[in-house]
């Protein structure tokens, strides 16, 4: 536990039973927040809770808690006053102290160490989720962002991790895209009838999501009774599929890998990680498995020809998982996919990320699930997330209107080489020119797909997401390389270099003990993050972080300082800030580069 907030639970404490509320309110350490406005103090406790209690409105208690607690406060303690703004109870923190708990415990890495989740449970969390045969664009990239940063929150607050993806390998969507490529390839222009180069993975896998969507329009665009006679020809294409020999058989085998080779291309553009990757294919035979033996068990039923199971009575409808015909559905194998994760990796919690679209379909496999038996199943978390837009509007495979992931990623270099790299041609390696280019181009799509609360929608503006400037991840790399330029420029002119021995006492500007107090802060803010598995709350307080640290270095020059001591305090200031900045920006997947 953050060691102040202790001691203003072990004040309160004191102070409640005095005032005749003993024991004190549950969760009391929960309920203590940081004031919205710097100058009302360092902590915060609102008073709501312990109304009834008191039988006193909030303001009331606040105004009598803090005359009490002035009793307790011990003469150079941690806590230094104790005041009332209306309902809340604030407290001012020494802040010679708590520079002198979080500076050097950040610079020596010990702060990053300090213990933060109970129970440390293993976690499986799920997420990416393509589907072969259909290109990797823009939108997906929320997904990966969202996915990646709670794998890397959860892990830094002690939980075991696993990183898991599903990939849609089966479906119609492939038999649409192999039976465009046998049957109507030549009414594609000619340099879109033959895949590009091996040595372009991505595009490769971009381009099988090109003959699908043009099987998709020319299905859906033509007259009923041709649509009737192409659609037979695609479910023929899935038989064929689904025999598991033969030629079409041979080519989903080959172009499945062209697909897999680009997600792991991208992955590796993006620094994404998985632990275990598990296939819709593998499912069908498990879900079949399943369902014969809810049925059995009494737990599913048919119903005229389907088997399915009644979740009417929790609000779920009918729950379809075989249909009349005897194929397997999506929910069928996602009961499988769960009973594997609970049978072979033994986690105490599943995350899913999927869309929000999904929202119903999760609360029936997870109840299905329970109902089979399985206890994992009240901790399985379906973390719901809003699409990605572009500013005209929705995207969508279907119709082919998305920014496809090479287009992409051509489009962000072009900006960055514009923008940050030319002024370094000649002067840089060009390896370090190209890796700082990929950061600053990862570093914005990152940010910006985790940013926002995860029901929020986003909108994706490349040029909005790669400006220096406000609420971007590029702006976030531009603190971090700043203070990298500070450190080099206090050896250089004045032979500093940063000592948690400093006399940080000498911080005493508001601006040094704001930033001082959002440091401290940060492990608090990163273990609410986890526990509710929103990694907008790291990446705001990281970006609350560098603005603090704009202000501080504005009003608190390290070259200009007035005396020798005054600036090395200051540089070991700033160079824990960094520290802290480049440990927080790898929790959502962003490696700053060291200059800009």
């Amino acid at each position: 536990m953050d060691p102040f907030i202790a001691v203003i639970i072990e004040l309160l404490t004191t102070t409640l039973a005095a005032e005749g509320l003993n024991p004190p309110p549950e969760g009391l350490a929960d309920l203590i927040e940081q004031p919205p406005d710097p100058a009302l103090g360092d902590y915060a406790l609102p008073c709501f809770t312990m109304a009834k209690a008191l039988r006193k409105g909030p303001p009331a208690i606040a105004a009598q808690l803090a005359s009490a607690a002035q009793a307790h406060l011990k003469p150079g303690g941690l806590i230094s006053a104790v005041e009332p703004a209306g309902p809340y109870l604030n407290f001012r923190v020494d802040v010679a102290a708590m520079a002198a708990h979080t500076v050097p415990a950040i610079l020596s890495g010990a702060y990053f160490a300090e213990p933060r989740a109970t129970p440390r449970e293993k976690v499986m969390v799920e997420y990416s989720q393509p589907n072969t045969h259909k290109a990797f664009h823009v939108g997906h990239m929320r997904n990966v962002a969202l996915g990646d940063a709670l794998v890397r929150i959860l892990e830094y607050n002690g939980h075991p991790v696993v990183a898991a993806n599903y990939i849609g390998d089966v479906g119609t969507h492939i038999a649409r895209c192999l039976w465009f490529h046998q049957n109507h390839l030549r009414e594609l222009p000619p340099e879109h009838q033959a895949p590009p180069a091996s040595d372009h993975p991505e595009e490769r896998g971009e381009w099988l999501g090109l003959l699908y969507t043009a099987a998709t329009q020319k299905i859906e665009r033509a007259e009923e009774s041709v649509r009737i006679h192409y659609d037979r020809e695609v479910s023929r294409v899935l038989q064929e599929l689904e025999a598991g020999e033969g030629q079409v058989y041979t080519q989903w085998q080959d172009t499945r890998e062209w697909s897999l080779r680009a997600f792991n291309a991208i992955y590796g553009w993006l620094g994404a990680r998985f632990d275990h990757v598990f296939y819709e294919s593998e499912m069908e035979r498990p879900g079949r498995d399943m369902v014969t033996s809810g049925l059995e068990r009494g737990v599913f039923a048919r119903s005229q020809g389907a088997v399915g199971v009644d979740l009417e009575p929790h609000g779920l409808g009918f729950f379809l998982v075989l249909k009349g015909d005897g194929t397997t559905l999506y929910a069928t194998k996602d009961l499988a996919l769960g009973r594997i994760k609970f049978e072979q990796f033994d986690i105490r919690r599943a995350i899913y990320v999927v869309g929000a679209e999904q929202t119903l379909h999760f609360k029936q496999v997870f109840k299905t699930l329970e109902l089979l038996g399985y206890e994992q199943a009240a901790h399985c978390h379906h973390l719901a997330y809003g699409l990605v837009v572009l500013p005209d509007g929705k995207m969508s495979s279907r119709a082919g209107n998305t920014i496809m992931f090479s287009e992409l990623r051509r489009q962000m270099h072009g900006y960055i080489e514009t923008n940050y790299m030319s002024a370094h041609r000649g002067d840089w390696p060009e390896a370090e020119i190209e890796e700082t280019s990929r950061q600053i181009a990862v570093a914005a799509i990152r940010y910006g797909m985790v940013k926002q609360d995860p029901s929020r929608q986003i909108v994706f503006a490349l040029e909005d997401w790669l400006v220096s400037e406000g609420d971007t991840g590029t702006y976030l790399c531009y603190a971090y390389t700043r203070i990298q330029s500070i450190l080099r420029q206090a050896a250089q002119a004045r032979r500093l270099a940063p000592d948690p021995a400093a006399d940080l006492s000498l911080l005493s500007h508001e601006n040094e003990r704001i930033l001082i107090r959002q440091m401290q802060d940060f492990n608090r803010v990163a273990a609410r993050a986890a526990r509710q598995l929103r990694p907008n709350l790291v990446a705001n307080t990281l970006f609350t972080l560098c603005k603090s640290f704009s202000r501080a270095y504005t009003t608190c020059s390290v070259l200009h300082a007035e005396s020798e001591a005054l600036a090395l305090a200051r540089l070991t200031l700033f160079a824990a800030t960094g520290v802290l900045l480049r440990e927080g920006l790898s929790l959502i997947g962003i490696t700053p580069p060291e200059r800009m």
